[in-house]
């Protein structure tokens, strides 16, 4: 059994040995296949192979890609061009492998495209797998076992990944309300401006909340029901509106939740602010403040509102000794935005290099499927939606992260999403 591969470089794509590199090492930590010179199968990515070896196409290398004093560029233009080489097949001597799936894992298309949504972040329709309608695949899991074919001679190669559900939480509150005046405040404009009584009275009912004990005792009791561990994602100190002031306004509650929550065996992580996708240092001072909060290290996470850059977020973890990030998915549809289901290295499109950073897709949130912001589905609907990407994990041996916010008990307000939640942690465990 064949585990390793030569790889030779034409003159067209030797400048881009980084980001070869950097799928390499995909190769190797999905399935084991290391690049050795004596290695029996030599392939050759690019322009004027030699004799004896396997011609591998390079579309992306050099045509779509630039490179200039601040790291990688993409002319977006010339990927609409060469989007047809870039759709996997069986065979990686008949599409570009290597820039598939470099182009999804790196998000490279993300930087620089001119179209954000509301809260400025790169949008779902934009994306190079929406338009070419693979959204919802995981094409470069499909690249990535083409070649690992091809290497091997075998038709199912062993992956060195295994499947894992992972039900991750991000607490963007941690009583029912941001902050202690806002219910009363709410409540005052209810009824003395809107002439709304009952809402105003709903509004106050905040107050008389369980929470953060009955929403997160709810998640701990579902998780350890399946053998698995949730993960916490935390803010840190803010001031800023998107964001919750808890961590300094509320720090013994919190230091009490994450003690019972570390107690019990799960995870806590980190969730960053709105402000600070591109500022290392409000980046730093949230985290900080949120280790001094709850007497922990944290070391993996999610943006707050999945506001995330391809040219800095990678960067500002990975400079801060993070292991993982979860940021990466779209609320309006159910897929893996890095192209894999598999939680794998990052890579800085600035310094062009792999990072120790892990990071991972995020397929299925909560919020995308219900409240009408994106979608309102039953839960039925929803769970329908979620079985392939379930089934893909499963067959890639990869990371079936899941979103379900605090601060959303069962009720007749929440019961159908609590509902599919409850369901779809059977399927997936």
């Amino acid at each position: 059994m064949n585990r390793t591969y030569r790889l030779s470089l034409g003159p067209d794509t030797r400048d881009y040995s980084p980001e070869i590199g950097h799928v390499c090492k995909a190769l190797a930590l999905s399935y084991g296949l290391r690049r050795a010179d004596d290695s029996p199968c030599w392939l050759h990515y690019g322009a004027e192979p030699p004799s004896g070896a396997i011609p591998l196409p390079a579309f992306l290398f050099p045509q779509a890609v630039t490179i200039a004093a601040d790291g990688l560029h993409l002319n977006r233009a010339r990927l609409d061009a060469i989007a047809a080489q870039l759709k996997p097949r069986p065979d990686p001597r008949q599409f570009d492998a290597i820039g598939l799936i470099f182009l999804l894992q790196s998000r490279l298309e993300e930087r620089d495209h001119a179209e954000r949504d509301r809260y400025g972040r790169y949008p779902y329709q934009a994306d190079f797998m929406v338009q070419q309608g693979l959204y919802g695949n995981a094409p470069a899991d499909e690249a990535l076992l083409a070649l690992a074919q091809l290497i091997t001679g075998e038709a199912n190669p062993a992956s060195t990944t295994s499947y894992r559900a992972i039900p991750t939480h991000d607490v963007d509150r941690l009583k029912a309300y941001h902050r202690p005046i806002e219910p009363l405040r709410l409540a005052a404009g209810d009824l003395l401006k809107r002439g709304k009584p009952l809402s105003a009275f709903k509004r106050l009912q905040a107050y008389a909340s369980n929470e953060p004990w009955g929403s997160v005792r709810d998640l701990l009791d579902l998780s350890e029901r399946h053998g698995l561990r949730s993960r916490f994602y935390l803010m840190g100190p803010s001031d800023s509106s998107y964001d919750s002031p808890y961590a300094a306004s509320m720090p013994g509650l919190l230091h009490k939740l994450t003690d019972e929550i570390a107690a019990r065996g799960h995870r806590l992580g980190f969730h960053p602010g709105f402000g600070t996708v591109t500022d290392a240092s409000l980046w730093r001072r949230q985290r900080d403040g949120l280790e001094a909060a709850i007497g922990r290290p944290v070391r993996e996470g999610r943006q707050h509102i999945l506001s995330w850059r391809a040219d800095t977020s990678p960067d500002i973890w990975n400079d801060a000794g993070m292991q993982a990030d979860y940021s990466l998915g779209y609320p309006e549809a159910e897929g893996f935005r890095s192209g894999s289901c598999r939680t794998l290295p990052a890579y800085s499109l600035v310094r062009r290099q792999s990072l120790d950073l892990l990071q991972g897709s995020t397929p299925v949130m909560e919020f995308g499927l219900f409240g009408g912001k994106y979608r309102d589905c039953t839960p039925q609907q929803a769970l329908e939606l979620c079985r392939p990407i379930i089934a893909t994990c499963r067959r890639f041996g990869g990371d079936l992260v899941l979103l379900y916010h605090t601060g959303q008990p069962p009720g007749p307000e929440h019961g159908a999403m609590h509902d599919f939640y409850v369901s779809l942690l059977q399927e997936a465990a």
